[in-house]
């Protein structure tokens, strides 16, 4: 150190005027924004210029009342009914936070309440579309009195790695994963799978199916003889059967499983 200088470290130069979240860069921010539920997000447009897009571009979508924590905690309607909106209540903000540009995004997350016919449409939309913007982590739960209907088509994702529904009526297609290959954890709570035969993904690592409905009998289309529903996905890691109604499902080709709760 030559004579006379400062011992002290230099301080680090000052952040911007606009306070230290200001000097984030955009793809910060629109990280940050991706955990807040969407409406908070959206408020943020009013806070100065540079805001007024950013929420369009954050990877997270978050919609509805959250529960406690990641996955699937909501119980079928009783205490907590009110909690969780309508449909109808969001349905301008969900259109509007999906039709964003075709932003990718990481986790889309919604969890609504009461629903009516004209509202089926409007929710297999946002379920196709969200697919369709390369959603890794998607949830949708319904904590209604009824099951909201699915379109029985497959879903085609090369991104969608967890999936997770609660309260939906799902039919055979859309259980047929052949073409997810990147998914490894479904969990399925209090839905309706009185018409599936088979459940089947040859990725799937994590399974977990509690409190729903599975056919009383179904027969087979040659023999006329019950059948159960099959689960094949011959990856399996662990695995959870709780709390169902009717026929439990029967496993084929689970080889893998080292954990099971039945």
């Amino acid at each position: 150190m030559h004579p006379g200088e400062s011992s002290k470290r230099a301080a680090p130069p000052a952040l911007s005027s606009g306070g230290s979240i200001d000097a984030l860069p955009d793809g910060v921010l629109e990280h940050i924004l991706g955990f807040l539920p969407a409406p908070e997000a959206v408020q943020t447009c009013v806070l100065a210029r540079r805001w007024g897009y950013l929420w369009r571009s954050a990877p997270g979508l978050r919609v509805g009342w959250l529960g406690d924590g990641p996955g699937l905690h909501v119980g079928w309607p009783g205490d907590d009914e009110q909690a969780s909106p309508p449909v109808k209540e969001h349905r301008e903000l969900v259109d509007r936070l999906l039709l964003r540009g075709g932003s990718p995004l990481g986790t889309c997350d919604i969890r609504l309440g009461e629903f009516q016919d004209d509202d089926l449409p409007r929710v297999n939309f946002w379920v196709w579309h969200a697919i369709s913007c390369k959603v890794r982590q998607f949830t949708l739960s319904i904590h209604w009195h009824s099951y909201l209907k699915l379109e029985d088509l497959p879903l085609v994702s090369q991104h969608l790695s967890r999936l997770e529904l609660c309260g939906v009526w799902v039919d055979n297609s859309f259980l047929d994963f052949s073409s997810c290959p990147a998914l490894e954890y479904l969990e399925l709570l209090q839905c309706n799978f009185l018409m599936v035969k088979n459940i089947s993904s040859d990725s799937l690592k994590h399974l977990s199916i509690t409190e729903s409905r599975f056919p009383q009998f179904m027969f087979n289309d040659v023999l006329q003889t019950p059948r159960r529903t099959c689960i094949y996905a011959p990856n399996l890691v662990s695995l959870r059967l709780d709390g169902l109604e009717n026929l439990t499902p029967m496993l084929d080709s689970t080889g893998s499983v080292v954990e099971a709760f039945v």
